[in-house]
């Protein structure tokens, strides 16, 4: 059975993007949109499957995982807390096979490091050329999320245009504060075109539109 079978976002027109052929796909959006809970289901539907998750959140995505068990997928959970150590861990964990990476989120600890704000590009580059090296040597799948500030008013997330350079696709989520749906578009040079729609319950994601 193909990676592309196995790996599932449980949304038929969300696979058709991100899990169509080996690639790398951003998600952004602000906190509360989604993003980490997305990824997470993906470890719930995805079987028989090896999965490296990085976080540069914290281990607070941990209680969300216990709470969506049991996960089908073979994961390894990688905390970092800078961009050299994301680049370290990166590079050492991929010398073994994947069926798909995710970084939740790229851009956390380059946002932080504004004092070295140069050396954090230098190395966000490194990280993101070495994942594409390694799309298309192995032919893995990788999916990032990134951080939008919404309390101070960005629409974009930081890094923007080196996401834009090296990934193949972005996808931005937001919510809606009324109904608490979490809307998914596929971000365009002409503009963004919608996906899916989902919900968060206590056992992952309940998808309404997709």
């Amino acid at each position: 059975m193909s990676s592309r079978k196995k790996l599932t976002t449980g949304c038929i027109k969300l696979d058709n993007l991100v899990f169509k052929e080996p690639s790398m796909w951003v998600m952004y959006g602000p906190a509360a949109s989604g993003k980490t809970n997305l990824l997470l289901n993906i470890l719930k539907l995805s079987s028989t499957t090896k999965i490296l998750y990085v976080s540069t959140e914290g281990s607070l995505y941990l209680e969300r995982v216990s709470q969506i068990e049991p996960l089908t997928s073979t994961t390894l959970f990688i905390n970092v807390l800078s961009m050299e150590e994301l680049l370290i861990s990166i590079m050492k964990a991929l010398t073994e096979y994947w069926d798909l990476l995710i970084v939740d989120s790229i851009n956390n600890p380059f946002r932080s490091e504004v004092i070295e704000k140069r050396y954090a590009l230098v190395i966000l580059n490194s990280i993101l050329a070495h994942l594409r090296k390694v799309i298309m040597e192995k032919g893995i799948y990788v999916l990032l999320s990134a951080q939008v500030r919404a309390f101070e008013e960005e629409d974009e997330p930081s890094g923007l245009k080196y996401l834009r350079f090296w990934c193949d696709g972005m996808l931005r989520l937001e919510r809606d504060r009324k109904t608490g749906l979490r809307n998914i578009y596929l971000v365009t040079n002409k503009g963004e075109i919608p996906i899916a729609s989902f919900k968060i319950d206590k056992s992952g994601i309940r998808w309404l539109q997709c």
